[in-house]
């Protein structure tokens, strides 16, 4: 037997098989090679559109198919497609088709239909998303200088699936639909606040009421080394996450081994990398003391006497902040935002009394977003925990009427 399984026939429930992916499909194909043009006659599923073990279909491509490829490569609800060539952190997505819409498929993605006499189709969308199949997956793909590919026949002969009874997988399938549901609701919950938090902003911050001057007013760059080498803890900032530990987000240490050159920068503070503001960001040290930054960041602080950190904040999420950064970053010679040309960037200053108004306003909304994010993790989290112990037996659940 296959040295990639993720387990043996030994380890599951009496009444469970274990069989390759190959034994429970009834077909595999490759998809449509026709290139993208607008106004195509068909619609296409790309590997973009395979999310979170879901097929999406809002923001299809489209081609033209002859007659003849368009009736072979349509998706019938239940199919599934894994994406055989990707990055190797992307390759091996896999999602399932349950729309109405008639839509094909691409050439990187292989479709899968799935013999019903033999397992469910969302039973074995689950599996091929667990971690057990994506890390045998993975194992499988063979890596080239910038992607890797996963040959379907090694997939198919590879690749293990355990199978329960039907009913088992029903009830398996129904359960984990739950916790999918409770995060679908909160997601959505999350881009509701999000929307309104957007319009706050708008019509709090950048209200053409406000008196006006200039970021240079109300801050300072920090330019402090760590030349006795006593702070060690080393960051970066990315788009989504702010201040991060490299090692954690790129699973690598970015650093020299000389600090002392390295920016300090302590709680509160704000950094930036001045070539890469434009599609960066802006970030606000905030839950640690101290940090150090490569040199190439511009560090700097806030005055609060002047203007609230909290509302400053508020306003680089903004649509006029990322506006008026933007075509900072267009008017100088590399596209790099000097500390200088950003203090030169118009602000908002409404009186102290109003920024604290404000800023309440706003907190409570992020707030409320940030909590629903952290409810829609903690959903995430139970239901791979749910995902492992149900698909390998170790928990063991029967449709009602079944037992």
């Amino acid at each position: 037997m296959s040295v990639l399984i993720a387990f043996k026939s030994e380890d599951l429930p009496s009444t469970w098989r274990l069989l390759p992916v190959g034994k429970v499909l009834l077909d595999s194909q490759y998809g449509t090679n026709e290139p993208a043009v607008e106004g195509g006659n068909t619609r296409v599923v790309g590997m973009k559109d395979i999310q979170d073990g879901k097929i999406t279909t809002d923001e299809l491509i489209s081609s033209n198919l002859p007659k003849g490829e368009r009736k072979r490569l349509l998706l019938n609800k239940g199919d599934l497609l894994i994406n055989r060539t990707n990055s190797y952190d992307l390759v091996g997505k896999v999602g399932i088709f349950q729309s109405e819409d008639e839509v094909a498929f691409a050439s990187y993605l292989v479709r899968l239909v799935v013999d019903r006499n033999q397992v469910l189709p969302e039973y074995l969308n689950y599996w091929l998303n667990s971690y057990s199949a994506q890390k045998t997956i993975k194992r499988i793909a063979t890596r080239a200088v910038s992607q890797a590919n996963v040959n379907p026949t090694e997939f198919k002969k590879h690749c293990f699936v355990p199978l329960p009874p039907l009913p088992e997988q029903t009830a398996i399938a129904d359960l984990l639909s739950i916790w999918e549901q409770a995060i679908e609701k909160t997601e959505r919950l999350i881009v509701a606040k999000e929307k309104r938090f957007k319009w706050l902003l708008s019509r709090l911050i950048s209200d053409t009421k406000h008196p006006r001057g200039h970021v240079r007013d109300f801050t300072e760059e920090i330019s402090k080394r760590n030349r006795d080498g006593a702070v060690d803890i080393v960051l970066s900032i990315t788009n989504h996450s702010g201040f991060v530990l490299p090692e954690e987000h790129f699973e690598r240490r970015i650093a020299s081994i000389d600090l002392s050159n390295y920016k300090i920068i302590t709680g509160g503070q704000y950094a930036y990398n001045p070539s890469r503001i434009n599609v960066g960001s802006i970030a606000r040290l905030d839950g640690l003391d101290k940090g150090v930054l490569s040199p190439m960041y511009v560090v700097f602080k806030v005055n609060e006497k002047k203007v609230l950190s909290d509302f400053f904040l508020h306003w680089l999420l903004s649509h006029e902040a990322k506006e008026r950064i933007r075509k900072s970053a267009q008017g100088s010679v590399r596209e790099t935002v000097s500390f200088k040309d950003f203090g030169a960037i118009s602000f908002p200053i409404p009186s102290p009394e109003q920024q604290h108004r404000i800023v309440e306003v706003l907190n409570i909304v992020r707030q409320e977003i940030d909590l629903l994010k952290k409810q829609a993790e903690a959903y995430r989290k139970q239901k791979r925990g749910l995902m492992q112990k149900l698909l390998s037996g170790t928990w063991r659940v029967v449709k009602k009427g079944e037992e």
